[in-house]
């Protein structure tokens, strides 16, 4: 028992996946800034307010099958005479589902609009989820590097360091 109620002080890990969109930036800093953190886990704002948070989110699939399960579920039970406090009921538990799989629908969005998934990460807060992602992701990622001339050498020996143009210095192909 008093594991379970210690348990809560352990609970504050957030789980992200990192999507990248298609055709990225090749520069690393607006290829980083382009990236998108979706959280995993229960929306209260998709359960509370879901037509608005489709809106807000721009899932306008998901909104039109919102309206369209309202629809049929209004419907369905005036069709079969039950009451009306069922439809109260039957769309709060839409909404919770809804908060459950908000996540879920936007990860699945995102997928639709040609966003590649490129990574998971844990951590407190979002924050610590970006520099966590980002401190891994920068040294996996290839830096442009450009070999700098030591002191005092000339231009002509940096240039072939650097750029390789042996023609440009006059020592051959």
């Amino acid at each position: 028992m008093w594991l379970l109620v210690h348990a809560k002080d352990n609970s504050d890990v957030n789980v992200y996946t990192v999507h990248e969109p298609p055709g990225p930036p090749l520069d690393r800093i607006d290829r980083a800034a382009a990236l998108v953190f979706v959280r995993d886990g229960f929306s209260w704002g998709a359960a509370l307010f879901s037509p608005f948070y489709f809106l807000v989110k721009g899932q306008w699939v998901a909104l039109l099958a919102y309206i369209v399960t309202i629809v049929l579920i209004s419907a369905l039970l005036w069709s079969t005479g039950i009451d009306k406090q069922w439809f109260s009921i039957a769309v709060l538990a839409l909404n919770v589902f809804i908060g459950f799989e908000a996540s879920t629908l936007e990860k699945a969005w995102l997928s639709f609009r040609g966003w590649n998934e490129i990574g998971t990460v844990a951590g407190r807060n979002l924050p610590e989820c970006e520099r966590r992602f980002f401190d891994a992701w920068l040294l996996g990622e290839a830096a442009p590097s450009i070999e700098a001339a030591p002191f005092g050498s000339s231009f002509d020996e940096s240039a072939r360091r650097v750029f390789g143009w042996r023609r440009f210095l006059g020592a051959g192909a």
